[in-house]
């Protein structure tokens, strides 16, 4: 049997007395594309965070490619491989896109998101960058600083910065949120390509997105997982369809 790429064992998280993420199993298998679903306030959101350090556990275990990162910091799991876009687009917005995408690259040499010399000028930087700019769709754009991208152009931005680390685990929080049909089309697409090179963990409310585009999906509700399966076993599942896609939804 293949050993997950990431395995979640009883993992709890709290605010205070609000419960958010209640007993959690999960495995991530290589290659797939596994899909987070679930109404608000279901926990996905935070179960990202605790997945990739932002958020400390109260109980539980999690392993990254069978090592234990249950107490790693963010940086460790970055370096391990794990790398998150945001739901709430986060980049140097006084940075050009190559600039961004030089920090991204810089990031993953071992050094803090600090110019030491001009980013623009080091070829060991600007090399691999121009090579993710082109990937995503954003090579003419090199020289626009990322507050003036549209919202969709600075979505691909953050993947592509993401991208620019080489990660064995790529978790995506919301990327179509904000696009208009083509921008998400073209999202869509830049997301099934990446599954030849990276496993991915796909938070997203678009459904037709989802459904498109996962190998597995696990539902949440209130913090708990009630379906982790294939996508037409979820689309079929009774207690999904009565707790969030309603009884005739993706039949």
């Amino acid at each position: 049997m293949t050993e997950p790429v990431l395995a979640l064992t009883g993992v709890n998280k709290s605010f205070g007395g609000l419960q958010v993420c209640t007993d959690i199993n999960l495995e991530i298998v290589p290659g797939e594309i596994h899909a987070l679903i679930g109404p608000n306030g279901a926990g996905k959101t935070t179960l990202l965070s605790l997945v990739s350090g932002l958020l400390p556990m109260d109980s539980g275990a999690i392993f990254f490619n069978g090592q234990s990162i249950s107490h790693a910091s963010v940086d460790q799991r970055a370096r391990a491989g794990m790398a998150r876009s945001f739901q709430i687009t986060s980049l140097f917005t006084g940075f050009t896109v190559q600039e961004n995408m030089a920090l991204a690259v810089q990031a993953t040499q071992g050094s803090s998101y600090r110019f030491w010399k001009p980013a623009a000028n080091d070829p060991e930087l600007t090399g691999p960058a121009l090579e993710v700019m082109a990937r995503i769709g954003l090579a003419e754009r090199a020289d626009v600083p990322a507050s003036a991208l549209s919202h969709g152009e600075q979505r691909l931005l953050e993947i592509g910065m993401a991208l620019a680390t080489r990660p064995d685990l790529l978790l995506l929080d919301e990327p179509m949120a904000g696009l208009g049909p083509g921008s998400a089309r073209y999202m869509s697409d830049l997301i099934m390509g990446l599954k030849e090179e990276m496993t991915l963990v796909l938070v997203e409310h678009d459904m037709e997105a989802v459904f498109t585009l996962a190998d597995r999906i696990t539902v949440l509700v209130e913090g708990r997982v009630i379906a982790t399966d294939s996508r037409d076993a979820v689309r079929k599942n009774p207690a999904v369809q009565q707790a969030y896609l309603g009884p005739s939804c993706w039949l």
